[in-house]
C-alpha cells in the first residue's frame, strides 16, 4: 500500500449523533476492519496493517464516556472514549476476544468543546466536518452551528507516516485533541518504539512546532509549521502529517492560505481545559 504524500480533506455535513459512526465509517472505507468477536464486552475494534501494510494498528471505540455511560449516537451527550490497546485477539463469534493491555481504563474523546461530560448538544445539531482517513488514521475536524457558540474540535486518531524510529505492530498509534485531552501540549501515544522496553499503558509524549511570536509579520506574511512530537528521552518520533499550524493571532476560522499550489483551510480551534497541540490555529489541505 502507497505511503501518501497529500493530505487532502473533503467536507460534508452529519448531526452531533451522527459523527461516532461517520470515524468508524469512514476509517473502515479506507481500508480498516472491525474485528471484535462481541460488542458488548469489546465495543469496536478497528485494525489495519497501516498505509505501509506492515503494522497491526488497533482503535478501540464505544459511543459512551469512560464511565460507560450517555452514548453519543443515542443522548445529547457530547463523550464518546478510546483505548490504544497493544494487541488483540478476537475470539469465536459471539465470545469475548483477548486484550493485551485487559485492565486499560478509557479515555474520554470530547466530540463538542465542552467543559464537562455532563453537557449536551442536541443529538439532532447539524455539523460540519472535514476529514482525511487512510490505512494508518483518521483526522476529523467538526465545526458547529453559530448559535451554539463553539469554535471547531480536531481530533487526530491513528499512526502517522512520517516516523523518525521503527514502530512495529501498534506502537506508533497515537490519538490528538484540540480540547479535554490529558496532559498539555501533548498527544497520547500506545507505546515507545521498537529499540526502547515496552511500557503497560499509552503515555503522553510532547508536540512542538515552529512558531513566531506574532503573526502576521510587516509584509503580511504568516509563518506556517509542521508539527512533531517527541520527549527528553525519545527525542523526536515523529510529525503529524495532513496538519499544519499557525501562531494564533489575525487568523480565523474559514481563512485560506496558500503554500505554493495547495490550498488550506484555517480553523481556530476551542480552547477548553488541555489542548495537545502547539497552537489552536491549525490547517488543514482543502485542495
Amino acid at each position: 500500500m502507497a505511503v501518501p504524500t497529500d493530505y487532502i480533506f473533503t467536507s460534508g455535513t452529519t448531526t452531533k449523533a451522527g459523527i461516532y459512526q461517520l470515524i468508524i465509517d469512514k476509517l473502515i472505507a479506507a481500508g480498516w476492519a472491525d474485528i471484535s468477536s462481541l460488542a458488548s464486552s469489546d465495543y469496536v475494534v478497528l485494525q489495519s496493517t497501516g498505509n505501509t501494510g506492515d503494522k497491526n494498528l488497533l482503535l478501540n471505540l464505544r459511543a459512551t464516556n469512560s464511565s460507560d455511560t450517555n452514548s453519543v449516537v443515542s443522548t445529547d451527550y457530547c463523550v464518546m472514549s478510546y483505548r490504544l490497546q497493544d494487541t488483540y485477539t478476537a475470539g469465536s463469534s459471539g465470545v469475548a476476544g483477548t486484550f493485551g493491555r485487559s485492565s486499560l481504563a478509557w479515555t474520554n474523546l470530547y466530540l463538542v468543546p465542552v467543559s464537562a461530560t455532563t453537557t449536551t448538544l442536541a443529538a439532532a445539531t447539524p455539523i460540519t466536518y472535514h476529514v482525511y482517513a487512510d490505512a494508518s488514521k483518521i483526522i476529523l475536524l467538526l465545526e458547529y452551528p453559530s448559535a451554539s457558540g463553539y469554535s471547531p474540535t480536531l481530533i487526530y486518531m491513528g499512526e502517522p507516516d512520517t516516523t523518525y524510529v521503527t514502530e512495529s505492530y501498534n506502537r506508533g498509534c497515537l490519538v490528538g485533541v484540540t480540547n479535554n485531552g490529558t496532559t498539555a501540549a501533548s498527544v497520547m501515544i500506545c507505546n515507545t518504539s521498537d529499540d526502547q522496553a515496552s511500557v503497560t499503558a499509552p503515555y503522553a509524549i510532547a508536540t512542538s512546532a515552529l512558531l513566531p511570536s506574532y503573526n502576521p509579520n510587516g509584509s503580511g506574511k504568516y509563518a506556517i509549521s509542521e508539527i512533531y512530537y517527541g520527549s527528553t528521552t525519545e527525542s523526536i518520533r515523529g510529525k503529524l502529517d495532513g496538519v499544519l499550524c499557525a501562531y494564533n493571532s489575525k487568523l480565523v476560522t474559514g481563512d485560506t492560505v496558500t503554500i505554493g499550489t495547495y490550498t488550506y483551510y484555517v480553523a481556530v480551534c476551542a480552547s477548553v481545559n488541555v489542548v495537545s497541540f502547539p497552537s489552536l490555529a491549525l490547517l488543514i489541505r482543502t485542495a
